[in-house]
């Protein structure tokens, strides 16, 4: 089971976390008091759902790094 945690650092993140969650099917919630991004996988363990996330990231915009980072 594998979760992922990114956190918002510019104003385009939560709107790339979610649609990372949407062109993956994978379960993705945000936290407006953290600006947090969740991703919750039961087939993928934690650096496979990475992996596939920043992938999708990847596709949704090449500077994706500019608005999103791992939670610490």
């Amino acid at each position: 089971m594998g979760l992922l945690a990114l956190e918002a650092i510019g104003s385009n993140g939560e709107q790339l976390a979610m649609e990372a969650g949407r062109v993956t099917d994978i379960p993705v919630g945000w936290d407006d008091e953290f600006s947090c991004a969740t991703f919750d996988s039961d087939s993928l363990d934690d650096a496979e759902l990475q992996g596939v996330i920043f992938d999708a990231l990847s596709g949704l915009d090449a500077a994706w790094a500019e608005q999103l980072r791992l939670a610490e």
